[in-house]
């Protein structure tokens, strides 16, 4: 097979994604953290469904309509971190198809898969190696250097599946938590999953992809030198802007003469008013692709080198629009009048709290994470449109919700212009309640977000649960079944003793703040009413402090604790 079709790719992304589900609680498993919240499986489940249900019952007329319909849907469906770089990948895998054509080749093919890298690696502001980043670079790179030898697409993807699964067991040696967990990343393991299933779909139909096996236990291949590659400048809404100009030549004959080229000048004149840029010179033509909101400054900023023999100018707000029936240009400009009262959003851990933080706090909207886990980008999308506000606060209770907010929030204020959204990852629900008690509606705006930032600087958050597995750390070893005590993310406590790890996570979170006189506390549906009084007894008899009990009906964490 030299070529691909259009049904033949359809399939190969609806047996990639069946790959995922297939292997999804696998890939939840894999997660470093002993805590029964490790959710890339099925966050990438999810992603990758919701978008094979779009195109499942389509047809497409070429290539290109395919990626965008695919692409979008992959993003509007992206939940938590993994999601969203997964939808990044894909994206750029479909830039490669061109319109009006209904086939891809070898070659293009190969070059799918460094435009995926290169889209990954736009997505996220500091990457960090040994993940699933560095799967999709180091896979492409590879591929790239041999992609004039492929003789089928075949061996191409049964090499890129090679590749991918031998730097996947090299992570590793990037992460020491996977070292010390013996395992894989989980997000690369679910990349790999995909790829076998893209390879699976050329010999089966999308419903019988060739089983995938789980990685074997050896120890990790030893790490080759691979320098991490960082790519700014995220893609938005706005105007995808083209042109091509001959350097030098004018308009007029008494024209002032054009400047000569600085490419390096030009490239930073271009990225100050726009992303995605693309600059090719061939002797004296110049062709440049660009992202901006601008479009007259693009061409202004080229006419100074010469005169344009072609010019196109595609305004990506309408095109979304017009590819997503649900929304429409009549309610896009609608959306433009929005309040200038401020709303505040709230993503929280469970059905029980949405009465607290709606009636007693000052919360528009809350995003219930009970049932779905980690909310989509569609969901924050939702969010922010339904309080019809122009100056909104959102506050996430986890930092693996930060790509898909952001991601939400760009498409919200590319499509309402002047609309501010302010994101505050609070990492934990009790330090979300300790903000929302701060906030004052009475006050600016502006006011407000000075405030809460300065407040949640000076708080210190924490949470109790209990471990699944036993995971042995560089400064402490877990067992399964042991009560751990967590602050920002690291496992500061462990033992089959509930009120030794209270003690000592207290103990910790006091050092980060000894002024607080407040202590928030969340406790969940298996904290039993003598653990309250430990916890009772510890802080208030020892500290003097005043707590707040609040029931969060959780199962997962026991307790979350804010101090301030």
């Amino acid at each position: 097979m030299i070529k691909l079709n259009i049904q033949q790719i359809k399939n190969m992304f609806v047996a990639g994604a069946a790959a995922i589900s297939e292997q999804y609680e696998y890939i939840n498993e894999l997660n470093v953290f002993p805590v029964p919240d490790g959710d890339t499986g099925s966050n990438m489940k999810i992603t990758a469904e919701g978008a094979v249900n779009v195109i499942k019952g389509m047809e497409f007329k070429d290539l290109f309509t395919l990626g965008r319909q695919f692409s979008r849907a992959l993003l509007m469906n992206a939940r938590g971190n993994s999601g969203v770089i997964f939808s990044q990948i894909i994206k750029g895998f479909v830039s490669v198809f061109k319109e009006n054509t209904t086939e891809l080749t070898i070659g293009e093919f190969a070059d799918a898969f460094s435009k995926a890298k290169e889209a990954a690696y736009r997505a996220v502001t500091t990457p960090i190696e040994g993940t699933i980043l560095t799967v999709i670079r180091v896979t492409a790179e590879n591929i790239d250097k041999k992609k004039n030898t492929y003789k089928s697409i075949q061996d191409l993807m049964i090499d890129v599946i090679k590749e991918a699964k031998d730097i996947l067991e090299q992570t590793p040696d990037f992460l020491p938590e996977l070292k010390n967990a013996g395992v894989v990343d989980s997000g690369g393991y679910g990349l790999v999953c995909f790829f076998e299933g893209m390879e699976a779909s050329f010999t089966a139909s999308p419903d019988k992809t060739k089983e995938i096996k789980k990685p074997s236990n050896k120890k990790p291949l030893a790490t080759k030198t691979i320098k991490p590659t960082f790519v700014d400048n995220n893609d938005g809404f706005g105007y995808c802007c083209e042109f091509i100009a001959k350097l030098g030549s004018k308009v007029v004959i008494d024209q002032k003469d054009k400047e000569i080229l600085n490419e390096k000048a030009l490239k930073k004149e271009l990225l100050e008013i726009g992303d995605s840029l693309a600059i090719v010179r061939d002797e004296d033509i110049l062709k440049v692709h660009v992202h901006s909101v601008n479009p007259y400054k693009v061409l202004q900023i080229g006419q100074k080198y010469g005169e344009f023999s072609k010019v196109k100018v595609e305004n990506m707000t309408f095109q979304f629009l017009e590819r997503n029936p649900g929304m429409t240009l009549e309610k896009s400009s609608k959306k433009t009048n929005l309040s200038q009262k401020p709303a505040v959003i709230a993503t929280i851990p469970t059905q029980k709290l949405t009465k607290l933080f709606i009636d007693d706090l000052a919360v528009n909207y809350v995003i219930n994470c009970e049932k779905n886990g980690n909310p989509s980008i569609q969901e924050f999308i939702d969010a922010l449109n339904a309080v019809k506000s122009a100056k909104i606060l959102l506050l996430v209770d986890d930092g693996n919700m930060v790509l898909a907010a952001n991601e939400a929030i760009s498409l919200f204020t590319n499509t309402n212009r002047g609309a501010k959204v302010n994101l505050i990852n609070t990492k934990d629900i009790a330090a979300t309640y300790n903000l929302c008690l701060a906030y004052n509606p009475e006050e600016d705006f502006d006011t407000n977000i000075k405030k809460l930032s300065k407040d949640f600087k000076l708080t210190a958050v924490g949470k109790i649960s209990k471990s699944v597995k036993m995971v042995k750390y560089s400064h402490i070893d877990v067992k399964k079944n042991d009560y751990i005590g967590i602050i920002d993310k690291k496992i500061i406590s462990s033992s089959k003793n509930i009120e030794t790890v209270i003690k000592q996570t207290f103990t910790n979170l006091f050092k980060i703040n000894k002024k607080a006189k407040n202590a928030y506390i969340f406790y969940g549906t298996d904290v039993a009413p003598a653990t309250l009084n430990i916890v009772e007894k510890e802080w208030m008899e020892k500290y003097g402090m005043k707590l707040h009990f609040i029931p969060s009906n959780e199962s997962i964490y026991l307790f979350h604790f804010a101090l301030r």
